[in-house]
């Protein structure tokens, strides 16, 4: 790497740093915003989204059924649209997200939503959009990269302070004082990933297809890489399968050959990647062990480290992305669909 590049690099990790803090500088609205949700009773949560704004969502329905019996779950914009779940009332908190904020079926399952009297919050690259104008509150979060990074930050804060307000004993302020340091950790990680990075690139630029398996708290970025970058972003064939039915059906597509990407956290559901791996290890040459107990998180406790997987995660697959781009001339805004024709 010349200086210039070296240079350049840096000033990369030092706008990524920045783009994390402003999540974290929303503490004090999300904290006004849910001062108010909170003060009538919710009794369920939806996730609701399309895609990667989905994708990021998924870690906090792991959150809710780890630490609350409060029902919550994801939904896909479509299918909540069209599925109308009778369990959405005036009781229920929906969260949506759409980057550009103009995804059709977002903005009509937040009027849906809102509609059966349930509060909003949605996060958009803009607040003057079209979903940012239907809910009740809205969060920006417009950036060259690391967007999906800084809204996972306030993601997290919404949940965690939900689940304070509602009394399910979370140690708020621990929470708080380990998202502060994230943005910091998480420079260094991506800063350190690199190297890997551009191996990953050399070997794997001129493959035609991978699966992408996690789980828990992590299944959310197996799927997003899968679908969001290997497909929407490279055109290169991919699927996402959850390690826990790997041994269901997948497993028996592996040979030598197969490209399977492991990504692996530190969560309740360690096992079940740690038993993809050691097939893997049997029965193909071509398995990528990405392990978030490998990159050093400072001010986390070990037994902490679990429920900020998906951040070291994305992190370390910011720059997988990049590089693999770079090496492969193919930018990650290139499309062919998307956003070009009719669908």
């Amino acid at each position: 790497m010349s200086d210039l590049q070296a240079q350049q690099a840096q000033q990369a990790h030092q706008e990524y740093r920045e783009v994390l803090m402003r999540g974290i500088r929303e503490r004090e609205n999300i904290e006004a915003a849910m001062k108010e949700i909170t003060k009538k009773p919710i009794d369920s949560v939806f996730f609701v989204g399309c895609g990667g704004s989905l994708a990021v969502m998924y870690p906090l329905q792991y959150l809710m059924a780890l630490h609350t019996a409060l029902p919550s779950a994801p939904y896909n914009s479509s299918e909540f649209l069209n599925m109308k779940p009778k369990a959405l009332t005036e009781r229920s908190l929906v969260i949506l997200s759409s980057y550009t904020g103009t995804t059709k079926e977002t903005v009509a399952a937040a009027e849906l939503a809102r509609s059966r009297g349930a509060r909003t919050i949605a996060f958009a690259g803009k607040a003057d959009t079209p979903l940012g104008k239907t809910v009740d509150y809205v969060f920006a979060n417009d950036a060259p990269f690391g967007v999906t990074d800084s809204k996972l930050i306030m993601l997290y804060q919404i949940v965690f302070c939900l689940l304070d307000k509602l009394g399910y004993g979370i140690d708020y302020e621990q929470v708080q004082k380990e998202l502060s340091l994230l943005p910091e950790g998480l420079m260094r990680i991506r800063a350190a990933a690199g190297d890997e990075a551009r191996e990953f690139a050399e070997k794997n630029h001129d493959q035609t297809f991978f699966m992408v398996t996690g789980s828990g708290i992590n299944w959310g970025e197996a799927y997003s890489y899968a679908m969001c970058i290997l497909q929407e972003m490279q055109w290169i064939p991919a699927q996402s399968i959850h390690a826990g039915e790997f041994f269901h059906g997948a497993f028996e597509t592996l040979t030598e050959d197969t490209n399977l990407l492991i990504f692996q956290g530190e969560d309740e559901t360690r096992p079940l990647t740690e038993r993809v791996v050691k097939f893997a290890e049997q029965y193909t040459r071509r398995a990528h062990l990405i392990d978030t107990k490998n990159y050093p998180l400072e001010g986390i406790a070990p037994e902490r480290r679990g429920i900020y997987g998906p951040f070291i995660l994305l992190a370390v697959l910011g720059r997988y992305s990049d590089a693999l781009a770079e090496r492969r001339n193919h930018p990650l805004k290139t499309r062919r669909y998307m956003g070009k024709v009719p669908y």
